[in-house]
């Protein structure tokens, strides 16, 4: 798949293995959800390792790179595209849609309105989700704010399995789950793509979605 290399024995297994880990999966995912549930803490606690207590809301989609090991011969590189709770500054579009391999759908557990935002949201998107058989995980952000919480760990699971999809809960503030949850979306696309080119002869096509395989 896009590179091969000699089997005679003056090749080490060494350089077999420097050779197969230059390998990365590039995958478009999103962030979705309401306004403030933390979307942006997420993304820069991911990329940056940082986070802080106030941040400009995002208007339309705002876009980060993260790098991350799946396996110890496959990267995979993650384009977030970061996008805007109100719907006013929405500018994702049933076409930009069909190019994502999933993502996470984040409400904030101390608001029970943005769980609201998501079941809204996927009725908005079901033509355009139908098409791209994406990986979707429901993400409870601020974790850290136990008593000011509206929503169970129990509740939400509920909610998840009714929709057909992963419940993870996070925090940026406390850096909880954050790589946890993006290490298992990965994963899991990747998983979906792996699945899909064992069917293609040749190598890699366009899987519903953009997918590209990178030296």
């Amino acid at each position: 798949m896009g590179q091969s290399w000699s089997t005679q024995p003056a090749v080490s297994k060494h350089k077999v293995r420097q050779s197969l880990r230059k390998f990365i999966w590039q995958f478009r995912v999103i962030l979705v959800g309401d306004s403030a549930v933390g979307k942006t803490s997420i993304a820069l606690r991911l990329t940056e390792g940082m986070f802080r207590d106030h941040l400009q809301k995002t208007i339309g989609v705002d876009y980060y790179i993260h790098v991350l090991e799946t396996t110890p011969t496959v990267r995979v590189k993650l384009q977030l595209w970061d996008t805007a709770g109100e719907k006013a500054h929405r500018t994702m579009t049933q076409s930009h849609l069909q190019t994502i391999l999933g993502g996470l759908l984040v409400f904030d557990l101390t608001n029970r309105q943005s769980l609201d935002f998501i079941t809204n949201w996927l009725d908005e998107t079901s033509a355009a989700l139908d098409q791209c058989q994406g990986i979707f995980i429901l993400v409870g952000h601020k974790s850290d704010l136990s008593a000011e919480r509206q929503i169970s760990q129990e509740e939400a699971e509920c909610i998840a399995a009714d929709m057909g999809l992963r419940y993870i809960e996070t925090s940026a503030k406390d850096d909880t789950n954050i790589q946890e949850v993006f290490l298992i979306l990965a994963s899991s696309i990747a998983d979906l793509v792996k699945a899909e080119v064992t069917k293609v002869k040749g190598g890699i096509t366009a899987i519903n979605c953009s997918v590209f395989l990178k030296q």
